[in-house]
């Protein structure tokens, strides 16, 4: 019996998680002004969870999404005739 916490199911929470903190912050941003002082902090803030968020729509979006099943991987050089090497000197 598998568990409803699967793993696609924890990643998939862990970048709804990030996404929400990413809008979160541009929404915050957006209507609240930001002291001086905290200005530089806040800014390395958001530029982490942007890329965060980069990532996750990466990994749902990116080349490989969907892609489950590895690649054949194709042998070009038959094992009756291997590659010449030169030898180290």
């Amino acid at each position: 019996m598998r568990s409803w916490l699967s793993r696609d199911m924890q990643r998939f929470a862990i970048a709804l998680l990030i996404l929400a903190l990413f809008g979160g912050a541009i929404i915050v941003l957006t209507f609240i002004v930001v002291p001086d002082v905290n200005r530089d902090a806040i800014i390395q803030l958001v530029g982490g969870v942007n890329t965060l968020a980069g990532l996750v729509v990466g990994f749902y979006f990116g080349k490989s999404a969907g892609d489950d099943k590895p690649q054949p991987v194709q042998i070009e050089q038959p094992a009756n005739m291997p590659v010449p090497v030169e030898e180290q000197r």
